[in-house]
């Protein structure tokens, strides 16, 4: 729900768009870039393991790299998409925001989900700052908690399940056994170490 309500109603997608997704092979990620698919556009991802890039490719993203082995993630950007991109789903937040909204195409939107580089800073990241670009080529970068839409939960819903069981929305599931390790899974998620959803069986 919230790749669907943050790709279409904060983003705005539209066919024939460019759309770049960050941490793009978690619960998250890996849906917004199906669902742009979907809706006709090209996509890019990245996430932090090889592993990742492949289950990215699998599941029908254009372009997916590892951020955490490529020289420069500028230039790894600019090379998925030379022309810029449309729409930035922005799971991560800090340097690797600060480096993709310079490539934003003019009038381009940003869906502020997340900020996981940030979570667990003693010291607030400094700059460098989003004002130039933004003026510039006139972008709308926009913050959003999915619970804004509650009253359309249902809507979402079964478009989401309408897809999965067409196969055109595939998942992914990391499941920890044990309530008592409940603390282990979620401090694993937080480090990126699951594919896809992570959940705890109790």
């Amino acid at each position: 729900l919230t790749a669907y309500f943050g790709l279409f109603e904060v983003c705005k997608m539209k066919p024939g768009e460019t759309v770049l997704v960050n941490a793009a092979a978690g619960a998250v990620g890996s849906v917004v870039g199906q669902l742009a698919k979907i809706g006709g556009c090209k996509v890019v991802g990245c996430a932090g393991s090889d592993d990742k890039v492949a289950y990215l490719k699998e599941i029908g993203f254009d372009v997916a790299f590892n951020y955490k082995t490529v020289k420069s993630l500028d230039e790894a950007l600019r090379k998925a998409s030379p022309d810029g991109y449309d729409c930035f789903f922005d799971n991560v937040g800090g340097e690797f925001a600060s480096t993709a909204i310079n490539q934003m195409k003019k009038y381009g939107r940003i869906a502020v989900c997340g900020a996981i580089s940030q979570y667990n800073d003693s010291v607030p990241q400094r700059g460098p700052y989003v004002q130039l670009p933004m003026i510039f080529k006139e972008l709308r970068m926009e913050g959003f908690i999915v619970s804004r839409w509650i009253t359309r939960r249902e809507e979402g819903v079964k478009a989401l399940l309408k897809w999965v069981m067409e196969g055109k929305v595939k998942y992914h599931e990391k499941v920890t056994e044990g309530f008592e390790n409940m603390p282990v899974a979620f401090i694993g998620m937080l480090k990126g170490e699951n594919l896809g959803k992570a959940v705890v069986k109790v």
